[in-house]
């Protein structure tokens, strides 16, 4: 190397630096002309693309993040790190097959790779494929010192409504760092699952005197006070974590919940329809609201928004049955069964898609094949009963 290139190649790797303390400075833009500079004179291209994701990433702007994430995997495809980088990313992007790909790919190079199995996991899910997330899971020995590790397991165990299960992962997370607020969070959301409401409210209240500003923290103890019939209280946390973060579209969601058990069907549309504004992509959420609709006889409202959920989730089993019980209700019991057929093309073997047929099909008269179909069902298993909030 001549003495120019020498000079050239110190005064690169001085920029970099410059980068990469103008990103954690939170001077993004600035971080990224360095970057984009420094990919153009083909300088430390994997290193930049890199920060570039994470600048991305931070920003909020996952399509960028994900361009620059693939960039440099062309680069170095076998990094894991970023395999499973991308698997998040695609993950949040609520890519559930592609994202679990990625941790697929990511488990071929390493199959004891905590992230990429938790992560493989949570897609399962999410793609309502519980019974294969229980299989793989039985394979899996668990025994990890990391903390986020141990977290990561109790919230597939609390997705699987394994709470048990999920107790005994975030204690032992909680006992290797009992200063993490999101831990106690957890934890006070499966107890309260578990109905030991007293408890419950103890771990909020740990989780806050670490974070007092913790919207969830707020949220959660509200939630256990909807549980235990209290709706003042319920309320007035509700209040308190939304003044800290308006756009939590978990509080929205829990706070419009307290407003059905009261009653309040105003409130509660005011809520449910924040929370899809400030997330139009959760079909959890759009089948909540179309429940609530056919409960106020709006019948045809509630088939947009089961539609909307459809479209977003096509695999989701219980809203083809909350669907057919609105067309039910309107006396379309042709198009009932259609929709009803149309999870059974999904999945032949569950219970409750076979009752909801047998209904349908006693409405329609046709009383020889829903005996039939009934005495059949008696031996199908039953829909997973998943619990409605978690976070991830």
């Amino acid at each position: 190397m001549n003495i120019l290139s020498k000079f050239n190649n110190i005064k690169l790797k001085k920029c970099f630096n410059k980068a990469i303390k103008l990103y954690r400075e939170g001077k993004y833009e600035k971080s990224i002309k360095i970057c984009s500079y420094l990919i153009n004179e083909n300088f430390n291209v994997i290193e930049c693309y890199n920060l570039l994701f994470e600048i991305y990433d931070v920003m909020g702007d996952l399509d960028n993040a994900l361009l620059h994430l693939n960039n440099s995997l062309k680069l170095k495809p076998d990094d894991i790190d970023n395999i499973i980088n991308k698997g998040i990313l695609l993950y949040e992007l609520k890519k559930y097959n592609e994202s679990l790909e990625n941790f697929n790919n990511a488990l071929l190079i390493d199959e004891n790779n905590d992230y990429a199995i938790t992560g493989k996991l949570i897609d399962l899910i999410d793609l309502n494929r519980s019974d294969d997330a229980k299989k793989f899971l039985n394979t899996i020995n668990i025994d990890s010192s990391d903390d986020y590790i141990l977290d990561r397991y109790s919230i597939v165990f609390i997705r699987l409504n394994m709470m048990e299960n999920a107790l005994e992962q975030i204690n032992h997370a909680i006992s290797i760092n009992p200063k993490k607020d999101r831990y106690w969070n957890n934890k006070g959301l499966i107890l309260d699952e578990l109905n030991d409401y007293d408890n419950a409210l103890k771990c909020y209240d740990n989780a806050l005197k670490i974070n007092p500003k913790n919207e969830i923290s707020l949220s959660g103890k509200a939630s256990v006070f909807k549980d235990l019939k209290d709706y003042n209280n319920a309320l007035k946390y509700f209040d308190e974590a939304l003044t800290i973060n308006p756009d939590c579209v978990e509080c929205w969601v829990n706070k419009s919940i307290t407003y059905y058990l009261l009653k309040d069907y105003e409130n509660l549309e005011l809520c449910i329809n924040k929370a899809l504004e400030l997330d139009p992509n959760d079909s959890n959420n759009w089948n909540k609201k179309a429940l609530f609709l056919d409960e106020a006889e709006r019948y045809d409202e509630a088939l947009l928004c089961f539609d909307k959920a459809l479209e977003i989730n096509p695999n989701a089993l219980d809203l083809y049955i909350n669907k057919s019980n609105t067309l039910v209700n309107l006396n379309r019991l042709d198009d009932a069964l259609n929709v009803i057929d149309e999870a059974f093309s999904l999945d032949d073997n569950c219970r409750d898609i076979a009752l909801q047929k047998v209904k349908i099909l006693k409405e329609l008269s046709r009383t020889d094949e829903a005996e039939i179909l009934e005495k059949e069902a008696q031996n199908l298993p039953e829909m997973e009963d998943l619990p409605l909030f978690y976070y991830y």
